[in-house]
Formats: C-alpha cells, sequence, structure tokens
C-alpha cells in the first residue's frame, strides 16, 4: 500500500487565509459579538476560510514552509484582519458613545450594566444603540464589507508583504477621531436639552429650597429625555447612512493603502 500524502501547498495556503479571515472574525463588527463564544467563532474562522482558500489558491504565491518564516507571516495576516475588523469597530463605536453621552446626561449611568460586547460597564441606553446599529449593519449588508475587503486585500498585499505604514496608522487615528465626531454629534441635541433642563432645575431649586429637586430632577430629565430621542428618530436613518458611508470610505482607504 502506498503512504498517503497530504499536498503541503494547499495546507499552507488554508493558514494564511485562516489567519487573516481569524483576525477579521475577532474584531470586526457583527463577526466578533459576543452574544457568539469562541467556540463559534472559531469554528465561523475555519468555515470562511474553507470555503475562501479554493477561490484564493491560484492567485497567492506558495508561503514558506520553515516554521520561522512561516510564523512571521502568518504574523502579518492576522494584523491584518485586526486592522480591518478595527477600523469598522471604530466607527462603529460612535453610536455607542453617543447612547452613552445621552445616557449619562439623563441619569441612567447610576445603574449600569455590562455590554455583553466589550465587557465593559454601560448604560442601558448603549446596549440599545448597539442592537440597532448592528440590525441597521446586517440590513445593510454591512457585514460583508468587511469579508469582501478581506478577500480583495489578498489581491493588493500579498502574504508575506506587509508592513505598518505611517499613512495606515494616520487613517486609524483619522478614524478614531471620526467615531468621537460621531458620537458628540449625535448626543449633541439631547445633551444641550438636558443641560438646560439641569440649569432649569438648579435655578428652581435656588428658588424653591422647600422642593426636592435632587429627586424630582430624574424624572423631570428621564422623560424630556425620552421626548428628545423620540424626536430626534425621524432624523436617524440620515445618520446611520453617514456611520456606514464612513465605515466603509475606512475600508476603502486601508485597503488603497495596504
Amino acid at each position: 500500500m502506498e503512504p498517503f500524502e497530504v499536498p503541503l501547498r494547499p495546507f499552507l495556503v488554508f493558514l494564511v487565509v485562516l489567519a487573516r479571515i481569524g483576525g477579521l472574525v475577532t474584531f470586526a463588527p457583527f463577526w466578533s459579538h459576543r452574544a457568539a463564544n469562541t467556540k463559534i467563532r472559531i469554528i465561523l474562522a475555519l468555515v470562511l476560510a474553507l470555503a475562501l482558500t479554493p477561490l484564493l489558491a491560484n492567485k497567492l504565491e506558495t508561503p514558506p514552509s520553515e516554521s520561522y518564516a512561516l510564523g512571521i507571516v502568518l504574523m502579518g495576516e492576522v494584523v491584518i484582519g485586526l486592522i480591518f475588523g478595527f477600523a469598522g469597530k471604530l466607527i462603529f463605536s460612535g453610536l455607542e458613545l453617543a447612547a452613552h453621552f445621552i445616557g449619562a446626561q439623563m441619569g441612567f449611568s447610576l445603574a449600569g450594566t455590562i455590554d455583553p460586547s466589550t465587557q465593559a460597564q454601560t448604560t442601558a441606553f448603549g446596549i440599545i444603540a448597539q442592537m440597532l446599529g448592528l440590525m441597521v449593519l446586517l440590513g445593510a449588508d454591512g457585514h460583508h464589507w468587511f469579508l469582501a475587503a478581506a478577500v480583495k486585500s489578498f489581491s493588493t498585499t500579498t502574504p508575506g508583504s506587509f508592513s505598518f505604514s505611517p499613512q495606515l496608522l494616520e487613517i486609524i487615528l483619522r478614524l478614531s477621531a471620526d467615531a468621537l465626531v460621531i458620537g458628540v454629534t449625535l448626543a449633541a441635541p439631547a445633551i444641550i436639552v438636558l443641560l438646560a433642563v439641569e440649569f432649569a432645575l438648579e435655578f428652581f431649586g435656588r428658588s424653591a429650597p422647600q422642593f426636592q429637586v435632587f429627586i424630582l430632577g430624574f424624572p423631570v430629565k428621564i422623560a424630556v429625555g425620552f421626548w428628545v430621542v423620540g424626536a430626534s428618530l425621524y432624523f436617524l436613518p440620515n445618520a446611520m447612512r453617514d456611520v456606514l458611508a464612513q465605515m466603509y470610505h475606512g475600508l476603502v482607504k486601508i485597503l488603497g493603502i495596504m
């Protein structure tokens, strides 16, 4: 009986694809959500890599078979996937930041809860914004953008050729600033109105000290906050369109620099 031999090249190509897709699944919105445990995300990365390897095998050169050289290549592939996912995570976090600002101004920060995605303490508004953002992202097929960018990056950045350039760092820093701008812009109307309510309550408390303004302020700010959020829903589609557009353009810019 002749010994059974496994072809080395397809296996090496599979490892390269798995490293880049695995980095993407670790950070990209929706793909990295902690509602799916680690085992499911590992299986997802394996399935995606198995599906993409036959499509990319003819376009990629044979990766090095030496352990040290292969390890360097795989580390670079993981970093590429992490960059794509992290870029989307930065812009996506602008929604959560806006909800955190509004919730804290309404007084919900006193009843914080654990965000299942980041394992950090946040307000109930933050979790609602995260779920809303995920639904909009799925409805716009935004989760496919990250996968398409990772696949297309094999044509622009071959395995083993990645280098962290200053232009790439500048784009990541700019996306971080855009996330802060998104959060402040979306939360600005509610923050301005709630600050006006805060000053009005403070003035009322100084004018009528017999009233417990501290206790009265909580339901007033919550009611006004909900009213402002409800009135702002009319402008939410355009705001979400801008957020998704910034995310898409960020992926395109990163892909162009790579």
